[in-house]
């Protein structure tokens, strides 16, 4: 046989041997064992890409090699410099280096640095349906179909750069010989390892930046941000005027209430310049059982002087400061460890709010395993096929809060408190007093409040939930315990700890009529609390609320003119006074009552781009109460746009005040005393526009990373399909065999 005609037949299979043979080497003699226990051989097809490239067992090995590689050279630390590189990081090394506080970090930045990412498409990171082998070599593959590549010697003076800051100090030469003597490797490889990573990095760098920003944007742009406007004006609000007003007629009601149905309320817009709205947003009712924590510190024992010494003696390190050792050196500091008679207190005061969250703990551990008795004779999978009235019937009996919380009060000999609080939207939730401040450990002990969690239910999907949050609920499940974030920095006084589950949710909706009610009283601990009995939310009084406003326009508007009008003749203090003792009856007994007609000075307001706005609109995907959200802020936009409107664009003032101007969003009018605006002249924008330019380019093209990088993205513009689904589709196809044929 002619060794040479061999070798070139099966050059493949020799390439995969060989890619083996390194791996064992540097992985371990596991990979053998693992290997062998396959029956695939490295040369089956695993996908197939749009081109109609195959791609075999073996390019995912090699894949992962690389990828190991990489790792040893902490390639994912040196890629998480810029957004774009920390997407690419997580997503080829995640599933060793993902945590919940370096991704609750870049979120962080993220919202600091107003990039057009939202958390949806964070979580998409870690969304992949495929080992990131496969990503690895998609992306490997357009890139160097692209044409783009980095020569060794490139690469090798990056890392002699960055050695040192990645291994504390270590050299270029000592660190590539400790990778060189691991993985078997010789430095080329290695070296064009990384190359090939940084090729990937560059190729997205340059279809992420978008298409060349006009100075004409740029300026606008630049004026928007900078230019801030300084005004003073006194605001009569329509709602000021409502109170002797007669009841609207029946028919002027059904007339509004019709029109503005199924517009939410506050979302301001040509047609409705009031933000006029009476849709129902989506909502919950939580069934909740809960012990107040000052109860259970009544039930826990405190710790004795043998537990806190021995306590001080195993955690001397946490009670350590430093000192400075010569009076005259302010620079000879040294730590010390402080004696035990000074650190006793905060000692019993920790271990006693260990205890008490620890016996909380328990008893809603007892809770929950009682009320989930009925499941026990099912596996998660029969679970998870339930329906959620097919769920709740499974709980049973067993599964009522309030037999539970009987019981375990006159076992534990405090009160367990349980109850239904009304239909929630997430703003409410959001904003109630308790509600607002309960929080989920998810994954990582990662803290997720409670709104973002039982708005993720499939009945709404109204939130989204990541990695690192809890997993997503179900009607009737427990969900928690939920503590007060409270507890996390300071004392236990005040708080609470619960179970809560979800018995109701609802779509948001037109409401069914205008006399429609409904209750939204929060968690309820004292039976004789008569306000939880006044939370109720009424679609009448909305539209009434409305209707009156609308009535009082005029009048504001007259108010506001005759008010000017004595503000010229008299001067603004009078004639506020004189406002003030019309319209306020509560005015001369406390002229200091915020309610009051007053002069409001707005210094340095801003506008808003509707770039910035799109900002705030990606970054609150996935954010349950985040449409509302945006409501305000389109609205403050409207309202900061007017005022910015009166100055003429070549004066920084406005020659025409006072003046009144209707600001529709608020339903208000504004006497204006005096107004001028900060302009951005050509020669500060000429020296800012390169750096703007500059970060105008960076912010766009990082925030393109989250779609460039994101999994499903990447397999959609390969066209990857996957062999074993093909082969399934030519099976589904071709004729069945008959029975009879052999």
């Amino acid at each position: 046989m002619n060794l040479v005609k061999w070798f070139r037949r099966n050059n493949k299979k020799v390439m995969a041997v060989v890619v083996i043979v390194i791996m064992i080497g540097f992985i371990g003699g596991t990979a053998l064992t693992q290997l062998l226990q396959r029956n695939t051989g490295m040369s089956d097809v695993v996908a197939y890409l749009g081109d109609g490239t195959k791609v075999r067992r073996s390019d995912l090995v090699t894949a992962r090699w690389e990828l190991e590689v990489l790792q040893m050279l902490r390639a994912d630390a040196l890629l998480k410099m810029d957004i774009q590189g920390f997407f690419l990081g997580e997503l080829l090394f995640s599933e060793r280096t993902a945590s919940a506080e370096l991704v609750n970090r870049f979120k962080a930045t993220i919202r600091r640095g107003q990039f057009d990412i939202g958390d949806k498409q964070i979580n998409a990171i870690y969304e992949r349906v495929a080992l990131p082998d496969i990503y690895w070599h998609c992306l490997q593959y357009e890139t160097q179909a692209a044409g783009i590549s980095l020569g060794n010697d490139e690469v090798a003076r990056v890392l002699v750069q960055v050695i040192p800051q990645l291994f504390g100090g270590a050299s270029y030469r000592q660190v590539i010989g400790q990778i060189m003597s691991k993985a078997r490797l010789p430095e080329d490889q290695i070296v064009g390892t990384l190359g090939k990573l940084l090729a990937v990095r560059e190729y997205a760098n340059i279809m992420c930046t978008s298409e060349d920003v006009t100075t004409q944007q740029i300026m606008h742009a630049a004026s928007i941000e900078q230019e801030g406007i300084d005004a003073g004006y006194v605001r009569f609000d329509a709602s000021a005027f409502t109170e002797k007003l007669d009841e609207p007629d029946d028919a002027k009601l059904a007339e509004q209430f019709e029109k503005y149905k199924d517009s939410f309320a506050g979302a301001v817009s040509d047609d409705n310049p009031f933000g006029f709205g009476y849709k129902l947003p989506d909502r919950v009712q939580l069934e909740y059982i809960a012990v107040k924590l000052d109860d259970v510190r009544t039930i826990v024992a405190p710790p004795t002087q043998d537990e806190m010494g021995d306590y001080y003696n195993r955690n001397k390190a946490q009670f350590t400061e430093q000192v400075q050792s010569d009076p005259n050196d302010p620079n000879s500091m040294t730590e010390e460890t402080k004696g035990y008679a000074e650190v006793v207190d905060a000692i019993e005061k920790d271990l006693m709010k260990s205890r008490i969250l620890a016996k909380a703990e328990g008893i809603l551990q007892q809770v929950k395993t009682v009320t989930e008795r009925g499941l026990q004779d099912a596996n998660d999978a029969e679970i998870a096929a339930l329906s959620a009235e097919q769920y709740r019937q499974k709980l049973g009996d067993t599964g009522d809060y309030g037999t539970v919380a009987a019981s375990l009060s006159d076992e534990h000999k405090i009160k367990v408190y349980t109850g239904l609080t009304g239909m929630l939207g997430a703003v409410e939730l959001q904003e109630d007093e308790q509600l607002s401040r309960l929080i989920i450990r998810g994954y990582g002990n990662n803290p997720v409040v409670l709104s973002q969690v039982v708005f993720a239910v499939d009945e709404l999907q109204a939130s989204v939930l990541g990695l690192f949050d809890t997993s997503k609920p179900r009607m009737y499940e427990n969900i928690g315990p939920v503590r007060d974030w409270m507890t996390e920095y300071g004392d236990v006084s005040g708080t609470i700890m619960a179970l809560v589950r979800i018995v109701e949710a609802r779509k948001a909706s037109a409401p069914e009529s205008i006399d429609q009610t409904y209750s939204t009283k929060s968690l309820v601990f004292d039976p004789n609390d008569e306000q939880a009995d006044e939370d109720v939310y009424s679609v009448r009084e909305r539209v009434v609320e409305d209707v009156k406003k609308l009535m009082a326009l005029d009048t504001a508007k007259t108010t506001a003119e005759d008010f000017i009008a004595q503000a010229v003749k008299d001067g603004w203090q009078i004639a506020l006074d004189n406002v003030n003792k019309q319209y306020r009856e509560q005015y001369e007994q406390d002229a200091n009552d915020p309610n009051q007609f007053r002069i409001q000075d707005s210094a340095g307001l801003r506008r808003m781009s509707t770039a910035a706005l799109d900002t705030w609109t990606v970054q609150t995907q996935g954010d349950p109460a985040g449409q509302f959200r945006l409501h305000d802020i389109e609205r403050n936009k409207r309202t900061a746009d007017q005022l910015y409107s009166l100055v003429p664009q070549d004066k920084t003032t406005s020659d025409d005040v006072p003046l009144v101007v209707e600001v529709k969003p608020e339903m208000s009018f504004y006497a204006v005393k005096n107004i001028s605006v900060k302009r951005l002249w050509k020669e500060d924008y000429e020296q800012a526009k390169v750096k703007r330019l500059s970060d105008e380019d960076y912010a766009r093209s990082q925030s393109l990373g989250a779609v460039h990088f994101n999994p499903e993205n990447i397999l959609k513009r390969l066209h990857v399909r996957w062999a074993r689904a093909d082969e399934e589709s030519a099976d589904a196809d071709a004729p069945e065999k008959s029975e009879a044929a052999p």
